[in-house]
């Protein structure tokens, strides 16, 4: 087994794990309210584990000489699971109503549509490392898209504290804390993911 499907296949088992433990951290909040700062702990560790995992491939890629286009494929399918991750554990814990919150479905789909475009550029750019081609055009679409998720993170983290979405898990009310805590886990990774990608990849010519 290559390293690259090792490194998918761990990523994807944490993200199994993780749903689960969200999943049921979440329907047993109303019983048991620490849960809801174990939720956000199970939240966390999965995207600390993304990063790292995406980091080590980087790094991995660099050390063995890959070409600008491996490695921008990866960091792109990287991407791609870190919004797969945020899309099923959405639709696992609201779409099944084991929490109740009507503004879930744009969320989901923005999610997918994200996953979907990251996985398109992966599968691209891995063709042309394979192929021993460097697409500069292509290049710089995907590294204009990094730094786009990059800042667009950075607003979804400080606009969740500023607008005091990570305390209403507080208010029994208030049944988006769950998907508050995907998001804001999910955009630090995000953005760490995109941050290195764009100090390790070198700027291409189109």
């Amino acid at each position: 087994m290559t390293t690259d499907r090792m490194s998918m296949l761990t990523t994807t088992a944490a993200i199994a794990i993780s749903v689960v433990a969200l999943v049921l951290t979440a329907a047993m909040k109303a019983n048991a309210p620490v849960l809801a700062y174990v939720h956000f702990l199970v939240a966390a560790a999965t995207a600390a584990v993304c990063v790292a995992i995406a980091v080590y491939d980087m790094n991995r890629l660099r050390t063995e000489k890959a070409s600008p286009s491996a490695l921008a494929a990866s960091t792109a399918s990287h991407l791609g699971l870190v919004w797969i991750w945020g899309a099923i554990a959405l639709i696992v814990t609201y779409g099944t109503q084991v929490l109740t919150w009507k503004e879930w479905m744009p969320f989901f789909l923005a999610f997918f549509l994200a996953a979907g475009l990251c996985m398109f550029f992966s599968a691209t750019l891995k063709k042309d490392a394979a192929e021993g081609k460097v697409d500069g055009s292509m290049l710089n679409i995907a590294r204009t898209l990094t730094l786009v998720q990059l800042v667009s993170m950075g607003v979804v983290v400080v606009g969740l504290l500023l607008d005091g979405k990570m305390t209403r898990f507080m208010t029994p009310r208030f049944t988006d804390w769950a998907a508050n805590n995907i998001f804001f886990t999910g955009a630090i990774a995000v953005a760490a993911i995109c941050a290195y990608a764009l100090k390790v990849i070198p700027k291409a010519r189109a």
